[in-house]
């Protein structure tokens, strides 16, 4: 890659808002999903049941998640900026729009690379509810 052509920098340009958006979508699906199961929990506590135990557990888990979605999107906007930066610099004819471009891509692959981890915790949340479906059906 001798020459750097901004078409690059425009192929990741629509990417990165839709990334952003998926990963907004994750964040209000786990905030109403912690706000139902707070209100689940203290409805639980309250009976003294004993599946209180494991919405704590999936509390913990929903807080990771949280974290996770926070950083992805903080890397999403900061792969967007640098991409802006660019395609600024490209059309100025700047030498150092490959390197921000590079370095716009580093930021997204890490952003995605944080989903990966994001979409296996939630596999895990999900996981305790089978769980204890099964756990229920048996007993």
């Amino acid at each position: 890659m001798n020459e750097f052509n901004l078409t690059y920098a425009a192929f990741l340009f629509p990417a990165i808002p839709l990334m952003m958006l998926t990963f907004g979508n994750r964040w209000i699906s786990i905030s109403k999903l912690i706000r139902q199961m707070h209100y689940d929990f203290l409805d639980k506590k309250k009976k003294r049941s004993e599946s209180a135990s494991k919405y704590l557990a999936q509390i913990r888990i929903l807080n990771q998640r949280l974290h996770y979605v926070k950083y992805m999107q903080l890397f999403s906007g900061t792969s967007f900026i640098l991409n802006l930066f660019t395609i600024l610099l490209g059309m100025s004819g700047n030498n150092y729009s490959k390197y921000l471009f590079a370095l716009a891509l580093i930021f997204f692959s890490i952003a995605l690379f944080i989903f990966l981890i994001e979409i296996n915790l939630s596999s895990k949340a999900l996981k305790t509810h089978l769980e204890d479906i099964e756990y229920k059906e048996n007993n």
